[in-house]
């Protein structure tokens, strides 16, 4: 995969456009991490924010469903 990467330039960033479940599925299996990214508008900040919350809430339910 290296090599793959030394055809492009160095740059800072590569802007891209995901559909909200897609972003849902790779953060839900660990393969993103909201470090990994950031929104570039107001609308997007805050469809991952509920995301994020909607993901916890579903991990909170599951260990306390886990645990009774």
């Amino acid at each position: 995969m290296k090599r793959f990467f030394s055809f492009f330039s160095k740059t800072e960033s590569v802007k891209l456009a995901i559909a909200p479940d897609v972003l849902a599925v790779l953060v839900e299996k660990g393969e993103l991490h909201a470090t990994d990214f950031r929104c570039l508008d107001l609308g997007s900040k805050q469809i991952v924010w509920k995301m994020f919350l909607s993901l916890a809430v579903a991990k909170l339910c599951d260990r306390q469903t886990r645990h009774t």
